[in-house]
Formats: C-alpha cells, sequence, structure tokens
C-alpha cells in the first residue's frame, strides 16, 4: 500500500515528521516497506526554455536546440517531435543521472553535432511509460525551478505491508486512523461523504439473481445515472498523486475511481451508459461464457464466478475487474455508477482461477466496510459531479443483506493475562473507541462492538491486540519466560523423538529435504488407495495429501543424475496423511540411499547399497534413540512402497517401529527411476516411549574376566520360519548367560529335502560367577537344541 505525506495530511491533524510517523507505523503493526524521497533524485532538474530549435544538418528526425537554464545557455541535440522554439521544458544537465534509462549523462556528438545535456520526457524521469515527447511546462514557471516543484514530487512516498486481516488500512484514511489512535493527531472530517440529491430517475437500473442461500455472494450493490458529463484529463493534483503510487492517469472518471480505492479503500467502476443495453445484473456466468475485460484479454468463466451482465453480453467479473465494452473513453457522455459488496472467497476463487490480479480484487478478498456500499455511492458522485460536471440521478439499489452486528463481552482482565501489561480501563476504552469500536462499559466488563470496517475483529483475543499495538508492544517489561529453577521439560516425549532423529539421521551421512505436504494424486495412488484430496489445491499437481514422503524423495534423484550425482542419501521428517491412520495424519522419518557404497577411486570396491546397509544405518539410528533393538520383531510389509522380499517391518510389543528395505520395482518404474533403491520409515511418535532418558549414554563397560564359550548349531528348518523367531527363542533360554545369538548361515539345495532350509546359528555364552565347565556347557547346548527341534518342528544337522 502507497500514499504520499501530504495524501495522508487530507486525513490526519498533524505536525509530527516523517520519521516520527515512519517509526510509529511500525509500531502499530503497518510494516514500513520503503521510504521514497524523490527530492534527492530530482535535484539537478530545472525548467529550461527553447530559446531556438532548427533542423540538424544530418539527420531529419533530430533538431538542434538552443535550451537557456539558470546557468546559461547550452546545445542541445533533440529527437522529441514537439522540440520547438519557445517552449519549456525539463532540463538534465551534464553529469545528472537519469532515473528512467539508468545512464549518466556525459557531453557527446550525435551525427556530428555537439550535445550538452537532455530535455526529458516523462519516461525518463521514470514519472510514467509516455515517451512520445519531452514534457512540456506551463509557461507560468520560471528558469530554474524544481522539476520536483512543477511535479510535486517532494511529497515523500511511503508503502508499507499490510498483513491480510487489515483490510481497512488499504486505504489512506485507514491508516491516518491508526495513527491518530496512537497519539499523532486528530482524524479530520472526511469531506468526500456528503450527500448530492438526485434530479431524475436513472435511466438503467441494479439488479441481482441469487437464491436466498446465495445472497452472501453479493450481499448488495448500488449505483447513480450521471449525464452529460464531461470527461477529460484529470487535473494536476489528482495525476500527480497517483503517478506517484505507480497508477497511470487515464482520465477523470477512472482516475476518480483508483484515487476513491486507494484514498478510501471502496473499489467502484462506472459502465459508459449509452454502451449498456438494458439494466444491468448481477449474477453467476453461463456455461462457457467469456468476458473481455479492461487489460484486453477474454476469458472463459465458470458457473461459480459472479459477473455483470446487461440484456447482451457480460460486463465484468464481480470483484475482479471491469469490462472493456463498456469501459469510459474521453468521448464518454453518460454514466452509471457500481458500488458493489462481495464475498472474499468467491472473489478469491475466481482471481486464482482466471490468475487475474487487480487492486479491487486485492481489497475485496481481505474484506472491505460493509457500510461503504452507501457513502461510496455519495463519495463518488461528489468527485464526479465537481469534476466533469453533468446530472445525477437518484440512488438505484437492490436488497442489501443485513450484516450481523456482533457484540463482544470483553473481560479488561485479559490485557494482563495475555498481554502482560496492565492497562487501565479507561485508557482500554479510549484506545478502542478512537480505533472506531463502539464501547459500553459494565463494571470489569467492555461491551464491543467492532466497526463494520473491521470484519477481522471476532473474539477478546482480537481485542486485546488491537489495545496492544496502539498502547505500544516497546512498552510491555521484559520477562524471563524460562524458570531457571524448574526442571520440568520443555518438551514432551513426542517432540523429542521428532526434532532429536533430524540430528540422527543426518550423522550417519544423510542430507535433509523439504518437500510439500501435497502431491499429485496419481503419484499418491503408487503407494497408497486411502488418499486425502484437496479441495482447493494450489496447483492442479498438488492436489492430494502426500500418504508417504518417499515419491517426493525420489523425484530428487532423476534431478540429481543429471547432474552427474549418481549416488546418494536423502531423508525428510514431516507428516504423512492417509485416511486408515487414526488421527489421518502422524509424523514419519524417510530416508533413501541408492547408488555406489563408496565413491569411485582407485582404492574403492564397486558394490552398490543393499538392504543390509540401510538396515545398518537404520540399526545405528534406533540405537542413537534409545530403543531397544534387541527387542525388535521382524514382520513381512504388506503395502505398495517397499518389495515384498526385500523389507521388513520392526515391531515392539504391538507398536511398528520402523520399516526398511529394497523400494516396489513397481513404484520406482513409474516414476521412471532406473536403479534400486533402498529406505526406511521410522515412525516418530512410536519412540516417544524411550526418550524419557535424559540423554543417549553408551552403557558402562563390564570388565567380566570369565571366559566366553561360542557354540555353533546347524538345523534343517521348514521354510516358513523366520530367522528372527529362532533367535528369540534362544535368547529366552537364559537372557542373562546368553549373550548374543547370530545366523552366519543359510543353505537351501538339492542336498536337503526340498520346502525345507539349513541355518546355522552361532551362541556366544558369558559365565557371570565363574568358568563354565563341561557340564554346564553341555547343558545349556541340549536346552537350545531341545527348543528347536521341539518349537520349529526342526532335525539338528549332523
Amino acid at each position: 500500500m502507497k500514499f504520499t505525506l501530504d495524501w495522508l495530511k487530507d486525513h490526519l491533524e498533524t505536525k509530527k515528521d516523517l520519521d516520527t510517523i515512519v517509526d510509529t507505523l511500525t509500531n502499530i503493526g503497518l510494516e514500513i516497506e520503503s521510504v521514497e524521497d524523490k527530492s534527492k533524485t530530482f535535484n539537478d532538474f530545472t525548467v529550461a526554455e527553447v530559446i531556438k530549435a532548427e533542423q540538424h544538418p544530418d539527420a531529419d528526425r533530430l533538431r538542434v536546440c538552443s535550451v537557456k537554464t539558470i546557468d546559461g545557455v547550452f546545445q542541445v541535440v533533440c529527437g522529441a517531435p514537439n522540440a520547438r522554439t519557445g517552449m519549456k521544458g525539463i532540463f538534465a544537465p551534464e553529469n545528472s543521472f537519469i532515473p528512467g534509462t539508468g545512464i549518466r549523462l556525459k557531453k557527446s556528438k550525435i551525427r556530428g553535432v555537439e550535445s550538452c545535456g537532455m530535455l526529458v520526457s516523462e519516461k525518463e524521469m521514470d514519472i510514467s511509460d509516455e515517451h512520445d515527447g519531452i514534457i512540456e511546462v506551463e509557461a507560468k514557471y520560471n528558469l530554474g525551478d524544481k522539476f520536483i516543484d512543477v511535479f510535486n514530487l517532494n511529497d515523500p512516498v511511503i508503502e508499507i505491508n499490510i498483513t491480510p486481516n487489515r483490510g481497512d488500512c488499504l486505504s489512506v484514511r485507514g491508516i491516518a486512523r491508526d495513527l491518530a489512535a496512537a497519539g499523532l493527531g486528530k482524524l479530520k472530517e472526511n469531506t468526500l461523504i456528503n450527500n448530492i440529491a438526485g434530479t431524475f430517475e436513472s435511466l438503467v437500473k441494479w439488479e441481482k439473481d441469487f437464491k436466498g442461500d446465495e445472497e452472501y455472494i453479493c450481499p448488495g450493490v448500488a449505483g447513480r445515472y450521471f449525464k452529460n458529463v464531461v470527461n477529460k484529463e484529470s487535473p494536476l493534483w489528482l495525476q500527480q498523486r497517483l503517478k506517484a503510487i505507480g497508477l497511470r492517469p487515464i482520465s477523470a472518471l477512472v482516475d476518480i475511481t483508483n484515487y476513491i480505492t486507494y484514498d478510501l479503500g471502496r473499489p467502484l467502476h462506472v459502465y459508459d451508459a449509452d454502451k449498456i443495453k438494458g439494466n444491468l445484473k448481477m449474477r453467476f456466468a453461463k456455461e462457457k461464457e467469456t468476458c473481455l475485460t479492461l487489460d484486453e484479454a477474454q476469458y472463459e468463466c465458470r458457473t461459480d464466478m459472479i459477473v455483470i451482465a446487461d440484456n447482451d453480453k457480460l460486463h465484468g467479473i464481480g470483484g475482479v475487474m471491469g469490462g472493456l465494452d463498456s469501459g469510459c473513453s474521453l468521448d464518454t457522455k453518460n454514466v452509471f455508477l457500481e458500488v458493489a459488496l462481495f464475498d472474499p472467497i468467491s472473489v478469491t476463487k475466481a482471481g486464482r482461477y482466471l490468475k487475474l490480479q487487480s487492486d479491487a480484487r486485492y481489497r475485496f478478498e481481505r474484506g472491505i466496510d460493509s457500510s461503504s456500499i452507501d457513502w461510496g455511492v455519495q463519495a463518488a458522485t461528489k468527485m464526479i459531479i465537481d469534476l466533469c460536471g453533468g446530472e445525477v440521478s437518484k440512488t438505484v439499489q437492490t436488497n442489501i443483506l443485513n450484516t450481523n452486528v456482533k457484540q463482544i463481552n470483553f473481560n479488561t482482565d485479559k490485557i494482563t493475562s495475555l498481554g502482560g501489561v496492565e492497562i487501565s480501563i479507561k485508557e482500554q476504552k479510549n484506545i478502542l473507541e478512537s480505533l472506531g469500536f463502539a464501547v459500553q462499559e459494565q463494571n470489569n466488563i467492555l461491551i464491543i462492538t467492532p466497526p463494520s470496517f473491521r470484519p477481522d475483529i471476532h473474539d477478546e483475543a482480537d481485542i486485546v491486540e488491537e489495545i496492544l499495538r496502539i498502547y505500544g508492544f516497546d512498552k510491555i517489561p521484559l520477562t524471563d519466560i524460562q524458570d531457571k529453577d524448574s526442571k520440568k521439560n520443555i518438551l514432551n516425549s513426542n517432540l523429542k523423538s521428532f526434532y532429536k532423529i533430524k540430528r540422527v539421521i543426518a550423522n550417519q551421512g544423510y542430507l535433509e529435504a523439504v518437500t510439500w505436504s501435497f502431491m499429485d494424486k496419481q503419484v499418491a495412488k503408487l503407494v497408497s488407495d486411502n488418499v486425502i484430496e484437496i479441495k482447493n489445491p494450489i496447483s492442479s499437481d498438488l492436489n492430494v495429501m502426500r500418504p508417504s514422503n518417499v515419491p517426493n524423495l525420489l523425484h530428487a534423484i532423476n534431478l540429481n543424475k543429471s547432474k552427474m550425482i549418481n549416488r546418494g542419501k536423502l531423508f525428510e521428517v514431516g507428516p504423512i496423511f492417509s485416511e486408515s491412520l487414526e488421527d489421518r495424519q502422524t509424523n514419519v522419518a524417510t530416508g533413501i540411499s541408492y547408488g555406489n557404497i563408496s565413491e569411485g577411486n582407485w582404492n574403492s570396491n564397486s558394490k552398490d547399497i543393499d538392504v543390509f546397509d540401510i538396515k545398518a544405518d537404520l540399526m545405528r539410528i534406533l540405537d542413537s534413540l534409545n530403543t531397544p533393538i534387541n527387542n525388535l520383531n521382524y514382520e513381512k510389509i504388506e503395502n505398495k512402497i517397499f518389495h515384498p522380499g526385500k523389507s521388513s517391518s520392526l515391531r515392539i510389543g504391538k507398536n511398528i517401529i520402523a520399516n526398511f528395505g529394497e523400494l516396489n520395482p513397481i513404484l520406482l518404474k513409474s516414476m521412471n527411476i532406473q536403479n534400486p533403491v533402498m529406505a526406511f520409515e521410522v515412525f516418530t511418535d512410536a519412540l516417544g516411549q524411550f526418550q524419557i532418558k535424559k540423554t543417549s549414554t553408551i552403557a558402562a563397560f563390564d570388565n567380566n574376566p570369565f571366559q566366553m564359550v561360542e557354540r555353533d548349531f546347524a538345523f534343517i528348518f521348514p521354510d516358513s520360519v523366520k530367522a528372527d523367531e529362532i533367535i528369540s527363542k534362544i535368547k529366552k533360554i537364559d537372557k542373562k548367560l546368553i549373550n548374543k545369538v547370530s545366523i552366519f548361515d543359510v543353505y537351501e539345495g538339492d542336498k536337503i529335502a526340498k520346502d525345507t532350509k539349513s541355518i546355522a546359528i552361532r551362541v556366544l555364552l558369558q559365565p557371570l560367577e565363574k568358568t563354565f565347565n563341561d557340564e554346564e556347557i553341555e547343558s545349556l547346548s541340549t536346552q537350545i537344541i531341545d527348543v528347536i527341534t521341539i518349537n520349529f518342528k526342526a532335525t539338528l544337522r549332523k
């Protein structure tokens, strides 16, 4: 939102300087984007007179001008068609910087004739796009008068960032109101609000065609008919204000609508009434109906878009942009005015779909004053009559949907409990009233009615914010939010695992990626059938919530390969979403690994990363997160993500802790990935139970002096037996004495029976009190053989 200092003072009676105003704007939540003082940029440019203009001896389109300035007479070669003897223009001396071209002037020869300085155009001065001729100034100006004074450019231009809830500050008056409430002056009376009576019945009427439950789409529209107006160039003051904020003056009628949009935050539109057939109607667009808008583009409208139509064609897209066919020109004699209210969400949907932005849309999206349908007509009427003359009809309007006025019962103690500062009830009330709120006091309660221009105010927290920003955030005392004597954990166990796992995975050589929480539905269907669709996606290829982090990480592989990066480890920690999940989402840490296990060099082995490498990474990660990895149970994975024969899930009790393995070849082929990819998924919420420990310290070294004993066994099992079940059964025989159980060989072939497999098991026995004797070793070995043969129908291989 741009405005000038003088423009602000039309609404704010103040003696404060620019720096104070700028600081106050930031303090009350209206962040300063920039402050532009053009007096320094344009200081070298002055009024000069062309005392002689002759044809260039060697160029048909150039003229050699003798230019009289306050510093003397200079010869200037000029190509402007309007350069002539006796005119006054703006002179740029040698060594001056031309803002519109970005060059610094130097004395030069043009077609053999010396040129010292330049007569400039508006485009070269960067004040408009006009470059067909040089600037002409009125004869009343004297030689040496500053360019900034002639064009009133000595007025600083302030630009502020507006948060989406502050539509009221998309107007100079709204900004002035906030500054007045902050103590910088007094808000002046709005001189544009002046009820001018009509002298005849309007020749065009407003109509609406919406069902009862659709009335909110266009709560109302009003207007007036103006006849015998004279549309012309706007007065200089109006042109200068529009140019200062980056708008191009067009004609008085159009400039009035732009001015009121910025001055009062009330978008308007004017129609050439002679180009309208019958009345104008607000309605939904019909199937494949098109509208030619003011940007000279043809748009096909959807049936949920608001359009403005007469008996013949469309004349605008409601809240977004008017139509070209009924636009006003300098020949316009009769005008019909539109002052409407539109549903912000409907305007947003239409603008996004059409990819069409405008000042009107920007304001309607954020919500405008619901009462402006009345005073907007009055403001437009006054300016049109003052600048263009003519006669005005009586006001015509549709029925106006009543806006529910919400009262808020505000407990004044909320300022202390939510804001951390004590403010007297009297001062709270004064602040709110200065912002336009209606306030009634009842003991410790303020009964507050928000003004019609603040649709963003809903509850007590909003009131606290309004009071605090005007009172001054800088006046809130600093408080240490952490109790130094408290030993209470700041993060719960689930959050501990969520944040800690990032560092742990990175320590294994993985690089973190951050991707969208959305993805293409076609890609999502590759990994899950329970996708959650987005009703209003930001893009057609981001139309569902991601059911897994894997596809988003896989997208990086081919991009990396195109940059000659053929190996890598990537991870992402974030939520996934599915209809099958209890809360429809859960946090997952996902990692992928692909390519050669080491960089190619003369001393490296050429080996691709496999399932056992990704498992090793996963085990180190889980161990660092205090997970009892020796208690993990392995189960088959039933999903579309992992290879059904080269993957496993890890479970402790009833909780799935993680999945790991090679990714499904069907998924990889669908995503055009040619090489195998390994992956793991860690469900961080399930790890919360293991984060009660304060640190992940390594257990103290047990200096056991007794000799460890190693025994190997080989059994023939049915091929359906799982290795982890074997290991678990052996460990349970004696958890104290059996130190480690591992499988070191598996054989399947023609030397043993069909549907069987031979598994070789190594067991490490660790005595605790004395060295084992032969009988004790034999006893443990016998127990192991009995447990395996009985529980798995296995036979000892001899």
